[in-house]
């Protein structure tokens, strides 16, 4: 069975951002985003690929930021990966730091982890 797309996008603190409408478990694969466009340079909605380029994907996109993130990225494979159980209703989330080298828009976090880094970038 083809792995289907289980998220929400809701409004909330940060803007639009994605949750969970499933259950993932840690390994599975939450956004497969294979087809992506190049942009020229960095904006808010961008990842930095490993060779210095920037890719949009519009479900990425509203992916948020946490320092205790709940996914990880794999650009190699261009997955989002659940790093640990994700519950129903969670905002799915990676750390930014992991991909970009600076941030066009540094911005306060707003993730609520006892291991926030407060300011990102």
């Amino acid at each position: 069975m083809a792995n289907m797309l289980a998220l929400i996008v809701k409004k909330d603190a940060t803007g639009a951002a994605l949750y969970a409408a499933k259950t993932y478990w840690p390994g599975d694969i939450v956004i497969d985003f294979a087809e992506v466009e190049w942009r020229p340079r960095r904006d808010r909605y961008t990842v930095q690929h490993p060779s210095g380029a920037h890719l949009y994907h519009p479900i990425l996109g509203k992916v948020s930021h946490s320092c205790e993130p709940n996914c990880s990225i794999v650009l190699t494979g261009r997955v989002l990966v659940a790093a640990r159980p994700i519950a129903i209703g969670e905002a799915i989330t990676f750390d930014y730091q992991t991909t970009e080298s600076w941030f066009a828009y540094p911005f306060h976090c707003l993730c609520g982890s006892s291991r926030c880094r407060g300011r990102i970038g």
